[in-house]
């Protein structure tokens, strides 16, 4: 009895540790127009995972943006985007949280309102590495 619990609580803290390498990281985008200084996504996780886009530009922009999310844990997988328009430079407060995932799959797109392509991100990320592979 011992050893199964010494390997449950090995196992919870290497998936503790995992999660925790992934919090705060940031996912650069493609910047596709000067006026963008800065694009790309947060992922942070305690317990789950959240992922939040975002762009910094240098002028007051307006448009759209689209933002995709694949998941997968063992043969179970989730899908999941969101699409709205941006104003101010910034994409608001936009954020997609999933559960315990093994790998993730990212898609944004921003555009400006006439259709010009502002930023892009499309990324896997492993989770069971505790990495971003680009």
């Amino acid at each position: 009895m011992i050893g199964k619990s010494l390997i449950a609580t090995g196992l919870l803290l290497f998936s503790s540790a995992s999660e925790a390498s992934m919090n705060g990281q940031t996912i650069d985008g493609d910047i596709l127009d000067p006026r963008i200084a800065a694009c790309g996504v947060t992922v942070d996780g305690n317990g789950g995972v959240f992922l939040r886009p975002f762009i910094e530009t240098s002028h007051e922009l307006a448009g759209t943006y689209r933002f995709a999310i694949s998941s997968w844990s063992g043969s179970n997988s989730n899908t999941t985007s969101q699409a709205n328009r941006f104003s101010g430079g910034t994409l608001g407060s936009s954020v997609v949280g999933i559960g315990r995932a093994s790998k993730v799959s990212i898609d944004l797109e921003v555009t400006e309102a006439n259709g010009a392509a502002l930023c892009r991100v499309k990324t896997d990320i492993d989770l069971d590495e505790g990495a971003i592979r680009l």
